[in-house]
């Protein structure tokens, strides 16, 4: 009984934080009117900075400036193809064959008044999302 009542009290206080923040959850129709034709920013784990375009039928051709790997020329560039969708459960799925590494992920999309977030409003977490 005490453990199903902390998991109830964090639960609301977790939500209530989203709540202070004031962010709220992107639904699967938001997304699915919101995202085609978007340039998508983004700032992998690595440090990373990842940037493609949600074409309308799903494809999309990222860029990144690779930082995880780089390059023994110098260079760190590197580009990839992949797609995106929205799932049932409205969330923003994202997968790309880089050369060296798989990237596949799903996230919900919490919009807040200074940006958008992936699954939580934290600063690591952030993805910019323009027209």
């Amino acid at each position: 009984m005490h453990v199903l009542l902390a998991i109830l009290f964090f639960g609301a206080v977790s939500a209530t934080a989203v709540a202070d923040d004031g962010a709220t959850k992107m639904s699967r129709d938001e997304l699915l009117a919101f995202l085609p034709e978007t340039k998508v920013t983004h700032v992998s784990k690595s440090g990373s900075t990842r940037v493609w375009t949600n074409a309308k039928e799903g494809s999309l051709l990222a860029s990144s400036d690779n930082k995880k790997y780089g390059s023994v020329m110098g260079t760190g560039a590197a580009s990839s193809t992949g797609t995106w969708m929205v799932n049932d459960e409205g969330k923003y799925c994202v997968h790309i064959e880089w050369k060296r590494e798989s990237e596949k992920w799903c996230a919900s999309i919490l919009k807040a008044a200074d940006g958008y977030y992936l699954n939580s409003v934290d600063p690591t977490r952030k993805i910019d999302f323009t027209k």
